[in-house]
């Protein structure tokens, strides 16, 4: 069991082998009322710094599917941070409570990149900055495994916020590992600048949604992430909301025409929030080529798997 005991930070740990391990795991997962362990359980702490709603609900709903203890904590006012306690310290406090897994979930932070890897513990990466979010990345493919059996030779097109998006690099990571091209498409100061993303994963770059989106077998949109811009700008310099989200949508986004650019078996994704009427027309979801609430239900499998893995259980 390679994943016993280690902690999970970002994809690029894992091999294919690896994720192919994760995957047969979920696949066995039987999560109902009766999947319930013997106690004493292993405790899972859930360390959140940012909001969260399916990152966070279904970590808690895959630990209490498995029969382990949940405490979830979300950092914000009601924590010591607010008296000046920094989250390095956070974390070690609750790492030196003894739980059998951490879950952390963060912004931008040297401090916690270098701190997360030297734990004694396990911790799992629930989003980190701009740079990570592996269990994501691991449930996108996985949603798309369980509708074709297999990526390889698959062509996945990720649009939007590309940039700020640690989805998308995630994405990139086991897209490829698995053996699907990738391609994106964004605005151009919303896509990366130089050339890590051809260099690294032979990412195709388009230059609109109507080369894209006949190319793909699938395709995720992505949100403006306005909290990870250096100020609270939409694309061309105004604040987001009516006829600038409108804008953005004729632009960039998932119109209901463009739909009709997309194969009749193609799939669509989302991982969430979805900005409706910005990257996605607000009839989107409702198309029956939409997998986004499978994105969710898988999202409990995996990360169940991936605590199972990690504790032996």
């Amino acid at each position: 069991m390679p994943l016993l005991g280690r902690s999970l930070l970002d994809t690029r740990t894992l091999s294919a082998q690896h994720i192919d391990e994760i995957f047969l795991k979920a696949d066995s997962m039987q999560l109902g009322r009766d999947a319930v362990a013997a106690k004493p359980a292993p405790v899972v702490c859930c360390l959140f710094f940012e909001p969260s709603t399916r990152t966070r609900m279904s970590f808690q709903m895959a630990a209490y599917r498995l029969g382990l203890e949940v405490l979830t904590m979300e950092l914000s006012a009601g924590s010591s941070l607010s008296k000046g306690e920094t989250p390095s310290d956070t974390v070690m406090n609750f790492a030196a409570m003894k739980p059998d897994v951490l879950v952390v979930r963060y912004g931008t932070s040297r401090e916690l990149d270098a701190l997360l890897p030297t734990l004694k513990i396990p911790v799992l990466n629930a989003g980190s900055g701009t740079l990570a979010h592996p269990t994501q990345g691991l449930l996108d493919a996985y949603t798309l495994r369980a509708e074709w059996g297999s990526l390889k030779g698959r062509r996945i097109l990720i649009f939007g916020d590309v940039l700020h998006s640690r989805v998308a690099r995630s994405g990139f990571d086991v897209f490829t590992k698995l053996g699907a091209d990738v391609g994106v498409f964004g605005p151009e100061h919303l896509l990366p600048s130089d050339s890590s993303m051809s260099e690294k994963f032979g990412v195709r770059v388009f230059t609109s949604l109507e080369e894209a989106l006949p190319w793909a077998d699938a395709c995720m949109g992505l949100r403006i992430q306005l909290e990870r811009h250096d100020a609270r700008l939409a694309p061309d310099g105004e604040s987001l909301g009516g006829s600038v989200a409108a804008n953005y949508l004729s632009r960039y986004g998932l119109t209901v025409d463009r739909l009709k650019l997309l194969r009749s078996d193609a799939l669509i994704l989302h991982p969430g929030p979805i900005n409706h009427g910005v990257e996605f027309a607000p009839e989107v979801v409702s198309d029956p080529r939409s997998r986004v609430l499978d994105q969710v239900t898988n999202g409990v499998r995996i990360r169940a798997a991936l605590l199972a893995l990690i504790l032996g259980r």
